[in-house]
């Protein structure tokens, strides 16, 4: 006899033989499903991607067997539906990222900009590095980290020793002071 042992928030922990692990399933599937859905839909959006989301995670659930193991399945579950729910919205964000409509790619114009377009691209680049050597060191590194390298606030923080909310600010004050050399003399 295979044992699940019972938890407070789970009111499903009960003893379960090996041949009545599948309708013990069943039952958390009927009985949670609706709330289960809610949870996906609030990471996901969509009702339709929440429901797809959480059959996932049940058949995942399901073939594993996993549950055998689990103190307190319900709880185990809701967190696989909201880290798939999470995994499914990374993959959406990633998947419209790189999208290409491939009806407009006849429309749009060819990749490499014109050399005209490519020389003012270069002096606009000397120019915002001209700029950046104008900062002191904290908020020229601050600034080349999130708005060059894609490092978040947190991390460059850290690397910094410095609270998120001066690095807030250093940001600010580069910014600031780019988009003041960088405007074109009216």
């Amino acid at each position: 006899m295979l044992s699940m042992r019972g938890c407070t928030s789970c009111s499903l922990g009960v003893t379960v033989a090996a041949d009545a692990l599948e309708t013990e399933l069943e039952t958390i599937y009927a009985r949670q499903w609706r709330l289960l859905v809610e949870v996906a839909f609030k990471v996901l959006g969509c009702r339709s991607l929440a429901e797809d989301v959480v059959q996932e995670a049940f058949l995942k659930l399901w073939e594993s067997r996993a549950v055998q193991n689990i103190q307190c399945p319900v709880r185990y579950l809701f967190r696989v539906v909201r880290n798939q729910a999470i995994d499914r919205l990374r993959r959406l964000i990633l998947e419209n990222r790189y999208h290409v409509d491939e009806a407009s790619l006849g429309e749009q114009a060819a990749a490499t900009p014109s050399p005209e377009r490519a020389t003012l691209g270069q002096c606009e680049w000397s120019a915002l590095l001209e700029a950046l050597d104008e900062l002191p060191e904290r908020a020229r590194t601050a600034f080349a980290m999130t708005q060059l390298e894609g490092y978040s606030q947190r991390e460059v923080a850290a690397r910094l020793g410095a609270s998120p909310t001066a690095v807030h600010f250093l940001i600010r004050d580069a910014l600031g002071h780019c988009r003041d050399r960088l405007k074109p003399d009216d």
